[in-house]
């Protein structure tokens, strides 16, 4: 296939031009069994080490508002409550959150295994499913280009290596569960369909995608303008796939199922401090229309925070088709957010790492071939691209392993997985939000905030403090929560559950009548 765009497609060179057939129909071949078998075994390693991780993070208690609101409707839909209400941050029917519908058919999965641990597992399937999408994707490549067999094996070790030493994978795990991982594993999988000329699958692939909720939708907007730029081949798809897309945005907005999205942090870019509901996605196009300075000037402020995430994967990676649309479009859709944190967090930017990752080698061997000389440029390229990248990972992913670990030390843990034993199944939970996470597979949880009422709607109310991991968390602080604990037992009067390691745990029965609590946290 050929490319009208200046983006590095993924042809070969015009002297040997390699089939448009797709690479798993030509005979097979050892050399790339191997690689795709070595591939695999590692990244299964791997998965097995973010495993452990993941399950440390869980026994620990560290999981607090995301985790939170994700495990209580995955548990109440894998209890038959088949439209459950997020009470962690608002109280409205989890479907309008963010229309997130995977979460439905991941239920099904608590009827088999009712513990909330099977999110960061998926999660962790996810993320390694993603690099080995992304790895595969990168043989099937070198396979097409006819690359020599050790340039092979010297690139899928850099490949594996960057992946496994990303930092953005443990970060990404090291904060709660997120629907972006998955959706990302499902857009890879996608794009790779696309790219290798299964249309029909990768319309399955697509179809799963859009049950991730909106930001996934947009996700597909950068794939759809991938597929628009890597040539004839997958231009129509490209286009089709942009209309899907945007047609899904607009159905979530128009029923206004996307009420988690909180789409008025974009309303500056339409001069405004709100956006209207269902109308709000009009609005906010108009205003960035008519005065495009503003999303120059936010993209520009935040372009350090963008070179951070790209450059551990490759920045040159930008510069191919595939590697260049949905890097681009997630990171100017979080980049433009006025929440800075979200051009930060890596799990909301989790599809920017592979793609970015699969660009580069695409650059770098199509350079390689395109020049007579071309091997030269392109293997310094190289050299300095996987330097960058792993020098910045080797040493930062064990430092954030070991910073997810540490938040919650063994003690404390002890006791707070205590309290969530002693905890009735019905009762209402109020707790310190970095550790609310395990207390809300319940109907009714809400994290604690200082002097602020809260409804009750059980007849046991269990509050749970953890001052040491709550200066992180503002307004609230350690000294809040010290205030709210010797409230809720002395003012109260509630029955102590747990009181030891810094953690402390009451069981409270309201008084008939009881609708609201506020829990003052005054000395």
């Amino acid at each position: 296939m050929t490319s009208g765009v200046a983006l590095s497609p993924e042809v070969g060179p015009a002297t040997t031009p390699p089939s448009d057939t797709p690479v798993d129909s030509e005979p097979p071949n050892r050399q790339w069994f191997l690689l795709r078998v070595t591939g695999a075994v590692v990244l299964g390693v791997w998965l097995i080490g973010l495993g452990a991780y993941s399950t440390t993070i869980y026994h620990r208690g560290f999981l607090a508002e995301d985790f939170a609101t994700y495990n209580q409707a995955w548990t109440l839909i894998g209890r038959g409550h088949l439209n459950p209400y997020d009470t962690v941050f608002h109280s409205y029917s989890f479907l309008k959150s963010d229309f997130e519908l995977i979460i439905w058919p991941l239920a099904l999965v608590h009827l088999v295994f009712p513990q909330p641990i099977a999110l960061l597992w998926i999660q962790d399937l996810a993320v390694a499913g993603s690099g080995l999408v992304a790895y595969l994707w990168i043989v099937d490549y070198l396979e097409r280009r006819r690359l020599a067999r050790w340039p092979s094996v010297g690139v899928a070790a850099v490949v594996l290596t960057v992946l496994v030493a990303n930092p953005g994978a443990y970060q990404t795990l090291s904060f709660d569960f997120h629907l972006e991982p998955i959706s990302t594993f499902f857009v890879l999988l996608a794009g790779r369909d696309l790219w290798l000329g299964r249309h029909r699958r990768a319309w399955i692939w697509v179809g799963v995608v859009l049950l991730c909720g909106s930001f996934a939708a947009i996700t597909l907007v950068g794939l759809g303008i991938s597929a628009l730029l890597a040539g004839r081949a997958t231009r129509r798809q490209g286009a089709v796939l942009i209309v899907v897309a945007v047609a899904w945005l607009a159905l979530i907005s128009a029923v206004g199922a996307n009420l988690g999205s909180d789409i008025g942090l974009y309303a500056y870019l339409a001069g405004r401090s709100s956006l209207p509901g269902s109308g709000g996605i009009v609005v906010l196009a108009g205003g960035m229309i008519a005065h495009p300075s503003r999303v120059i000037h936010q993209i520009h402020a935040r372009l350090p925070n963008m070179y951070v995430l790209v450059k551990q994967v490759g920045v040159i990676g930008l510069a191919s088709a595939w590697g260049f649309g949905v890097p681009v479009v997630v990171m100017v859709t979080n980049a433009l957010n006025s929440n800075s944190g979200l051009i930060n967090q890596a799990f909301q930017n989790a599809a920017v790492f592979p793609f970015v990752l699969l660009g580069t080698v695409m650059v770098l061997v199509r350079l390689a071939q395109r020049f007579r000389y071309g091997w030269v440029p392109s293997l310094v390229i190289a050299v300095a691209v996987s330097i960058q990248a792993l020098a910045y990972g080797i040493p930062l992913a064990p430092a954030n392993v070991r910073w997810g670990v540490s938040q919650i030390g063994p003690g404390p843990a002890a006791q707070l997985r205590k309290a969530l034993a002693l905890t009735p199944p019905q009762a209402e939970t109020i707790t310190t939000i970095s550790i609310m996470g395990r207390f809300c597979a319940r109907t009714y949880c809400y994290w604690f905030y200082p002097d602020g009422t809260l409804p009750v709607h059980s007849h046991q109310v269990v509050f749970v403090f953890d001052p040491a991991n709550e200066s992180a968390i503002p307004p609230s602080s350690p000294t809040a929560d010290l205030g709210a604990s010797a409230f809720v037992r002395d003012d109260l009067h509630a029955r102590v559950l747990v009181d030891a390691d810094g953690i402390t745990a009451f069981e409270w029965l309201p008084p008939p009548g009881t609708t609201h609590v506020t829990v003052s946290t005054a000395p």
